[in-house]
């Protein structure tokens, strides 16, 4: 149904464009080309160019500044961030060590090898 309604469309745009004819098209074409030729079109146009050029060169020169702080300063949220997470590590390693120890010492219910059934 959606292929239907699509080539139908495409038919009646098809008739209606050339019983149009050429004459619209070369108006808008016309029209175009007159603003686009505009003396004070050219000159808005030049301005807008040079603005953004000018406001590209001072964003690269910031970032050119900036980017060896930043840089440093993400390498010691880093840097940090790894010492951290090492500690955290190790602390996790202990905690097991010390759990495993405990837990072996307590003893529990049942002894290993004991026939005594799991409660549920």
């Amino acid at each position: 149904m959606k292929k239907f309604i699509f080539l139908a469309g495409l038919a009646i745009g098809f008739v209606v464009g050339s019983r149009a004819g050429r004459g619209p098209y070369e108006s808008l074409e016309r029209s175009a080309r007159q603003v686009a030729d505009d003396p004070e079109v050219q000159r808005r146009a030049t301005q807008a160019k040079e603005t953004a050029t000018r406001v590209a060169q001072d964003t690269a020169s910031t970032v050119k500044e900036k980017a060896p702080e930043v840089a440093s300063n993400v390498q010691g949220k880093v840097s940090d961030a790894a010492g951290s997470a090492k500690e955290r590590l190790s602390g996790d390693q202990d905690d097991a060590a010390k759990s495993a120890a405990d837990t072996a010492s307590a003893g529990g219910d049942a002894e290993v090898g004991e026939d005594k059934p799991l409660s549920s």
